[in-house]
């Protein structure tokens, strides 16, 4: 092991970043005050010309990157104190899975093959490489506890659960195996007390490598839409609403004018095949997607009641955050929503005429995120819609507050969001709630919660 770790330690690097954040009560300062924030994370060179990879949640909202970058050639017990230091640019960001691709300006790197990786094996054991803690260049060894873990059953990545100690600072390195071939990027952790408690994850290879690709080409790794909002089958589902398909993609609902719509998707289909492909799940369901090609038509299976169809959909190509969010005279006041750690405006319809498919002509129209907001999560991105807050519509700002002031410590806060078109529900825990599941750390200042996770666009 020690000489995988002087073949591996050169490949792993430390990431330093800048940026702002809104203050939160019980931080040693008057909350709602913009202070400048530092983290910590880990990466690695996938390429000699200075690409790496780590986390999204590294570099979210940082406003400067630095690098340091053990010298491959000075390998003596002090070379973590004698790193090199470039500033890094963000060449691509996946959001969906987590993963960030940066830029630094060197040569001739050591760096992982992500062509020469290997699958993980359950009860193999693997190491961790990173810098928990800020403590450069440390390796913990483990096991992979599982291969393929899904965190909920509507949430359609998998990771690689290791029980290979790992705490903040970690995000973002590399998990090997004892021949130094890459895995997974470490990226969070379930923990009760926010250290490493034995269940961490991974996002895996394949994963990873496809990112990478999309990433270096395009600077995005946005999917094709289908206009829909899909869901994974339960028990429940399946009981509930009297269906006959035993596994498959629930369509909850259709955007109008949409793919889904000019197909003739309605809301209670099961999608169960996909381009001659099986859909079991919203998990076969996202990988499928990330094959396919905007504006060409293809076979999709349905089970409508007890009767298959076979309708042919065109996927739409992805839209991008919208360019024109109100960026003038935004203020503290006026605009920023604290306990949910945004701001936000009243939707008017000059904006909704700027925004893709609005459905609902009111609501509050988020501009940007500021920090987590009381409730510890913050699942926003800029462009989404707040139509409702527990079941009660919101017009604009002013109601969105007093419904919020409304609601006690403690009490889960539900809203109905709009995003590309399509509406889902984000449930939020009131910031007393005494709920007694682990979180999941993401190894930076912030954590949150596993079902906080940023919905995805379909």
């Amino acid at each position: 092991m020690e000489r995988l770790t002087i073949a591996v330690a050169p490949k792993v690097v430390q990431i330093a970043t800048q940026g702002l954040k809104i203050t939160g009560s019980g931080e040693g300062q008057p909350a709602g005050v913009l202070v400048t924030e530092h983290g910590r994370g880990s990466g690695f060179f996938v390429s000699s010309d200075g690409y790496l990879l780590t986390n999204a949640h590294v570099v979210a909202n940082a406003t400067r990157i630095t690098v340091l970058v053990q010298s491959a050639a000075d390998r003596s017990p002090d070379a973590a104190d004698r790193s090199h230091e470039y500033v890094a640019r963000v060449a691509g960001v996946d959001a969906d899975n987590d993963l960030a691709l940066l830029k630094v300006d060197a040569e001739s790197l050591p760096f992982f093959d992500l062509a020469s990786g290997r699958n993980p094996r359950q009860g193999q054991l693997v190491l961790a490489y990173g810098n928990p803690l800020g403590l450069s260049q440390s390796a913990t060894l483990g096991l992979v506890s599982a291969v393929e873990r899904q965190l909920n059953p509507d949430d359609p990545r998998v990771y690689i659960q290791t029980d290979a100690p790992l705490n903040p600072g970690n995000s973002g390195g590399p998990l090997v195996d004892l021949d130094g071939h890459l895995l997974g990027v470490n990226t969070m952790i379930l923990s009760q007390s926010g250290g490493s408690e034995g269940i961490g994850f991974a996002v895996p290879l394949d994963v990873a490598r496809q990112s990478y690709a999309m990433l270096r080409e395009k600077g995005t790794t946005a999917r094709p839409l289908f206009g829909i909002q899909p869901r994974s089958l339960t028990p429940d589902l399946i009981a509930g609403l009297h269906l006959k398909a035993a596994d498959g993609v629930l369509v909850e609902d259709v955007a109008p004018g949409g793919p889904g719509a000019d197909a003739g998707l309605l809301p209670g289909d099961v999608i169960s095949g996909l381009a001659g492909k099986p859909i079991h799940n919203i998990r076969d369901l996202y990988r499928a997607e990330y094959q396919l090609a905007p504006h060409r038509a293809l076979e999709l299976t349905v089970l409508r009641g007890d009767q298959p169809r076979t309708l042919r959909i065109t996927p739409a190509a992805p839209r991008s955050t919208p360019d024109a969010l109100p960026s003038k005279n935004i203020t503290e006041k006026d605009n920023l929503v604290f306990r949910l750690g945004m701001y936000g405006a009243t939707l008017t319809p000059a904006l909704a005429s700027g925004l893709d498919l609005v459905r609902d002509s009111s609501g509050v129209l988020v501009i940007a995120r500021a920090g987590q907001g009381l409730s510890g999560q913050n699942p926003f991105q800029p462009g989404d819609i707040i139509h409702a807050v527990n079941g009660a519509a919101v017009d604009g700002m002013v109601e969105l507050r007093q419904k919020l002031d409304s609601i006690s410590d403690g009490t889960p806060i539900v809203l109905q969001v709009e995003r590309a078109g399509m509406l889902s529900y984000m449930a939020l825990a009131g910031p007393a709630y005494p709920g007694t599941l682990p979180k999941a750390s993401r190894f930076t200042p912030e954590s949150m919660p596993a079902a906080s996770a940023p919905a995805l666009r379909w």
